[in-house]
């Protein structure tokens, strides 16, 4: 019995520190923490999501990164890029300004030159989709004002 309500109040003293954590945040604070449209600021708009509608490789996946006008690299950030499969989408998050050219590119491996997938200019702080298309490929890139 002793042992049953030990338990218990351990159990009770998790439940209310995890509940007490959830009251002081707010959904403020957990938008300061991720960059997001309201993050971005005057002149810029936000990256969402990149969907691969239709990739190069068929039946198989692109291996895509995106350059700003400067051919730097400004997406994917942790890595050297992201594997997609047709269909896809995957988070981008990221804020860049308006007037912004921003290429596709396809990784090929350190052997081959990589494949060029497309550009686009982002040209209105308006919520709007842009698209990279080389002709053989096809992707969706959403921006919000």
């Amino acid at each position: 019995m002793r042992t049953w309500r030990r338990r218990l109040t351990t159990l009770a003293a998790a439940v209310a520190a995890v509940g007490s954590l959830a009251m002081t945040g707010s959904p403020a604070t957990a938008q300061e923490n991720r960059a997001g449209p309201l993050a971005c600021g005057p002149g810029k708009v936000f990256l969402d999501g990149i969907r691969a509608v239709d990739v190069l490789e068929e039946g198989d996946r692109d291996e895509v990164y995106i350059l700003n006008e400067d051919r730097v690299k400004i997406w994917p950030t942790t890595a050297a890029y992201v594997s997609m499969a047709e269909g896809q989408r995957v988070e981008v998050d990221k804020c860049v300004s308006v007037g912004a050219t921003l290429r596709l590119w396809d990784d090929d491996g350190p052997l081959n030159p990589d494949d060029f997938m497309g550009l686009t200019t982002i040209l209105t702080e308006e919520t709007v989709n842009h698209f990279f298309d080389n002709g053989s490929s096809f992707y969706r890139l959403g921006a919000i004002a």
